[in-house]
């Protein structure tokens, strides 16, 4: 009998021992060049944590958004970790009651990312991502282009600055200074709000009451874009087209503005103009304060049953030196985790840009990158795709000669009207 208790009682210890050690498993959903470089993380992941399993898949930019909002209404179907945009996707999801409040694991690390990373991937004073990748406003130039114009890229500080620079380079080279798609509502994604960004501008106040044309500060950045298309140096080209692309390859454009993300593009793009590029700051009203454009963080859809490994990985992933090091080597995008800013890996000289120590010039621009931004589960509704109000009124300011503030006027009619 006591035999029999022996064996029975060591069969139940190993049994929950078993059980206790059972695999764990999340679903990681991610878009552009992240699923390949996660893929790579959660292998290293998973050596070091071999009850774990990340499995992640790739979701297309414009597909993450429906169905991520499908798996939460749904209540299933949905990941465990989401890559997400700072600020508009975080307050919409946010609001729909779709995410976990991860306040308890990242706010008390918040003064390791950048200021502007950290308020992104906040809502009503809750934390719902930890900051992944960061879009520090910035001007990609052709130093071939300038050389042949005489015009020396570091005099260019203001929007002024860059107006005359531009109206040089298109005499003395024919290039254009930038793409500058007036009549597609990409301009006011790629221009318009980053712009807004560094000089401080809104659409929404802090408690989320649209203040389109409230604030002095959108009629003056509004002002600097229709300089912009009245001097002519902006050429024709949607963001991610085939002529926008060519006009890069081809030397037709002499800068590019973009997030600091753009690295991991730019060298795909055009890689026979290796050696050509480098990168400052954008223009702003003052060299002081810098915008910034995109940027994204990684969310825990509250449908996940596996909180803290989803946390786990993401913080493996994107709060440590070793995990930031690599996302930024392997995908080309500049981290929001500020430590990894110090490392010897982030001096490198980049060949790409002619030796140009590229991270560390995007480092100096996002310590300047404003933190005001005041993103509402409105944001994607009234501005950045296409019809929305803001965009629509922009496009008719620039083009059709429409009255600024009739312009902004209507934008905020019809944001209130949205919003009703």
């Amino acid at each position: 009998m006591k035999k029999t208790l022996v064996i029975t009682l060591t069969l139940i210890f190993a049994l929950s021992l078993t059980m206790g050690a059972a695999a764990e498993e999340i679903t990681v959903w991610g878009w552009g060049v992240y699923p390949d470089t996660l893929e790579k993380m959660a292998d290293q992941y998973q050596e070091d944590h071999p009850d774990a399993t990340i499995n992640v898949e790739l979701i297309g930019w414009s597909d993450m958004v429906p169905r991520l909002q499908a798996a939460m209404s749904a209540g299933t179907g949905g990941p465990d970790l989401a890559t997400v945009t700072l600020g508009t996707h975080i307050a919409s999801f946010a609001e729909l009651g779709g995410l976990t409040d991860l306040s308890e694991y990242v706010d008390p690390i918040s003064d390791q990312f950048t200021n502007a990373a950290y308020a992104g991937s906040r809502y009503k004073d809750t934390t719902y991502g930890i900051p992944a990748d960061i879009g520090p406003y910035t001007m990609f130039y052709r130093t071939d282009i300038f050389e042949e114009a005489g015009v020396d890229p570091e005099s260019i500080k203001t929007w002024e600055d860059y107006i005359a620079a531009g109206k040089t380079i298109m005499e003395e080279t024919g290039s254009h200074m930038l793409p500058w798609p007036t009549t597609h509502y990409e301009l006011g994604n790629w221009n318009f709000e980053p712009a807004l960004r560094a000089a401080g501008g809104n659409f929404f106040d802090q408690q989320g009451n649209p203040i389109v044309n409230k604030l002095s500060i959108n009629y003056k950045v509004i002002e600097v874009m229709q300089k912009i298309t009245d001097s002519g140096i902006g050429l024709e080209a949607t963001p991610w087209t085939t002529p926008w692309n060519a006009a890069i390859q081809n030397g037709d454009v002499a800068t590019v503005l973009a997030g600091g993300w753009f690295i991991g593009n730019i060298t795909e793009i055009a890689p026979e103009t290796s050696g050509n590029w480098r990168v400052m700051q954008a223009p702003n009203f003052t060299a002081e304060a810098a915008g910034s454009m995109g940027g994204t963080a990684m969310v825990v859809p509250s449908t996940s049953d596996n909180v803290e490994l989803a946390v786990d990985f993401a913080k493996y992933v994107l709060a440590t030196k070793e995990g930031t090091k690599f996302l930024f080597q392997d995908a080309g995008v500049m981290p929001a985790y500020k430590p990894v800013y110090e490392t010897e890996a982030f001096s490198k000289e980049i060949e790409f840009f002619g030796g140009q120590k590229v991270w560390q010039k995007l480092a100096e621009i996002s310590k300047k990158e404003l933190a005001t931004w005041n993103a509402t589960p409105y944001s994607t509704q009234v501005f950045g795709n296409e019809g929305a109000p803001i965009n629509l009124q922009l496009t008719r300011i620039l083009t059709d000669r429409v009255e600024l503030n009739k312009g902004l006027d209507k934008a905020q009619e019809a944001v209130v009207d949205l919003m009703e």
